[in-house]
């Protein structure tokens, strides 16, 4: 069986691990709504929006800045090497490392619940967040982000309920 050729998503030559900012998306198995609808996440959703705040307690020098579980995927943005002095004897992690243990980690506690469900799509979708004007963007691209779902589908259910996203409190104090 000829299986299709996988586009490569990752820049040429760049280092993953390099100190910056990262905007990720990831998407469940299937695109399945597995998460429960925006504002309201299921017992599945609450596991996937607890596991971005564990990200800093792995990895020294990283943290999520912002993100948003959405009934189908996440959005996050990723800071790479932010708050370490010059001197560092370890490596950063890459940006795959860190979604690989954010996946993991959601996998493992739903299939403690139910061992037969299929959690997450191969790979995820990255961009490199080049500067101040992008970081903005994609901060309010994350805050619109359920508006827009909710536009396009009025059958959505309306928004309320539990929070999903999360700002980073040394974000807020950066705006």
């Amino acid at each position: 069986m000829n299986l299709p050729n996988r586009k490569p998503t990752r820049l040429r030559n760049y280092d993953y691990a390099r100190q910056n900012d990262y905007y990720v998306t990831i998407c469940t198995y299937g695109k399945n709504h597995l998460f429960g609808a925006t504002k309201k996440l299921n017992e599945y959703g609450k596991i996937a929006a607890d596991e971005p705040l564990k990200v800093p307690e792995h990895f020294d020098g990283v943290s999520i800045e912002k993100y948003i579980i959405m009934s189908n995927h996440i959005h996050a943005i990723i800071r790479i090497g932010g708050n370490v002095g010059a001197e560092r004897s370890r490596p950063f992690p890459t940006v795959s490392a860190v979604v690989g243990l954010y996946k993991s980690g959601v996998s493992k506690r739903i299939h403690e619940k139910d061992p037969g469900v299929r959690v997450w799509q191969k790979s995820f979708y990255d961009r490199v967040i080049r500067n101040e004007q992008e970081y903005q963007a994609v901060w309010r691209y994350i805050d619109e982000n359920p508006l827009r779902l909710l536009t396009a589908s009025a059958a959505e259910e309306s928004l309320g309920g539990a929070e999903n996203g999360f700002d980073h409190p040394s974000r807020r104090e950066r705006a």
